[in-house]
């Protein structure tokens, strides 16, 4: 029985060192894998677009071998077999100078996977936002619930003892213990529930943070939110940033196009090369070249493969215009319900206010109308079970209109920094 009623002083009691959303937030931040993925992608992007701009780039090369060995060319030119040392070396660089717009856009699609890298970034940043505080709410919300249905559970308890004492001296007849003993069990019932619930939460908030949910501050105060519902639309169409990818991914498929098109022009490039080559073909053969020039190559027939490329990136286009479509269709949906999510809590939270305070005057009212016997114990069983089902929508209610608030901001792109 103590541990029932330490359970409200537990959960209740404000603490001295208690953790806020905005800690949790930035605990969330730092341990997210999710956000680690995206920025490794991120990385990559950017890695993606300097090779890309490394294709417009000179190249310089330099090879060579040297080896030892022994010719004979049986006399020919006078040449008598010798043992020789043969030396080939060769230095070139090579710029391009033209190259139909493959580099081009190659850069343009890089720096189009760079965009949609970083607005990856941003979106797994906004999500795991969302799931903090949708995870600190959920304990708040858990252990306020569990807390209330330990106090309840002590309150039947004692009921369901004064009950027994009043049946054994024949004031109530045996239904009403019996009423009073499903109501204690169903109290039972209902903090066991209560009581898994507080712990799966807890559990969600360490894999989230990377630690213990400890004592944690009491919900703070909504976010600022677009006022209307079309100026949340508006904002989401501006800054969301699944959106801004979708429509990014355009771009990419734009510049694909154009290089699966430059494919079948030519290519240009200046050239500067000089070799040195020693006993190749005689003994003593000696040649050292040095060159300077422009070099080119232009694919005039190749059986069909560049317009397979270019057919392909049409089709790519094509369905990138058509993902772009949908996702603002889908987020026009999500924004639309989040915006009525909010309404909605917030209406409930209001309605649950006034039903909790009607709810424990009936459960005033009935108590001491049963102290004087004008009510039966049962309807004082039935007027708690009513408080308690009024103050845990009530609870519920101000969990969900937080995070509905959240959800809309990241929607709108207001979480992206």
């Amino acid at each position: 029985m103590r541990r029932l009623f330490a359970l409200p002083l537990l959960f209740l009691a404000p603490a001295a060192h208690a953790q806020d959303l905005n800690a949790t937030i930035a605990d969330a931040l730092a341990h997210a894998p999710a956000l680690a993925e995206a920025q490794s992608d991120e990385a990559l992007a950017k890695a993606r677009l300097d090779g890309a701009r490394a294709q417009g780039h000179p190249l310089v090369a330099i090879e060579g071998e040297i080896g030892a060995g022994r010719i004979d060319n049986g006399g020919f030119f006078g040449f008598t077999a010798r043992n020789v040392t043969p030396l080939a070396l060769k230095a070139g660089a090579e710029m391009p100078l033209y190259a139909g717009g493959r580099v081009a856009a190659a850069m343009d699609q890089a720096r189009g996977g760079v965009e949609i890298a970083r607005l990856g970034l941003a979106d797994a940043r906004s999500r795991t936002m969302v799931g903090a505080v949708a995870a600190y709410a959920e304990v708040l919300t858990a252990r306020r619930i569990e807390a209330r249905f330990a106090q309840l559970t002590s309150e039947l308890t004692e009921v369901e003892r004064q009950t027994g004492l009043r049946f054994k001296t024949g004031e109530i007849p045996a239904s009403d213990l019996a009423a009073a003993t499903a109501r204690r069990a169903e109290g039972d019932a209902g903090f066991a529930s209560a009581e898994g619930r507080r712990i799966s939460a807890e559990a969600q908030y360490r894999r989230l943070t990377g630690h213990d949910a400890g004592a944690l501050a009491p919900l703070p105060a909504l976010p600022e939110t677009p006022p209307t519902l079309d100026e949340a639309l508006d904002a989401a169409h501006r800054a969301n940033p699944a959106l801004a990818q979708a429509e990014k991914a355009i771009d990419i498929a734009r510049a694909g196009v154009r290089g699966a098109k430059a494919e079948s022009l030519p290519t240009i490039g200046a050239f500067a090369e000089a070799t040195r080559t020693r006993d190749q073909f005689f003994p003593d053969y000696r040649a050292d070249v040095v060159a300077v020039g422009v070099r080119g190559r232009w694919t005039l027939w190749a059986g069909g493969r560049t317009a397979a490329k270019i057919h392909e990136a049409d089709a790519t286009l094509d369905g990138s215009e058509a993902r772009a479509r949908d996702a603002r269709d889908v987020i026009d949906t999500a924004v639309i319900s989040a915006w009525t999510g909010l309404k909605t809590a917030q209406r409930m939270v209001v309605a649950g206010a006034a039903r909790t305070a009607a709810t424990n005057e009936a459960l005033r009212s009935t108590r001491l109308e049963a102290k004087v016997g004008a009510k039966p114990t049962l309807a004082v069983l039935d007027a708690e079970r009513e408080d308690m089902a009024a103050q845990a929508a009530e609870i519920e209610a101000e969990g969900q209109r937080l995070v509905a608030a959240w959800q809309l901001n990241a929607l709108t792109g207001a979480l992206v920094q």
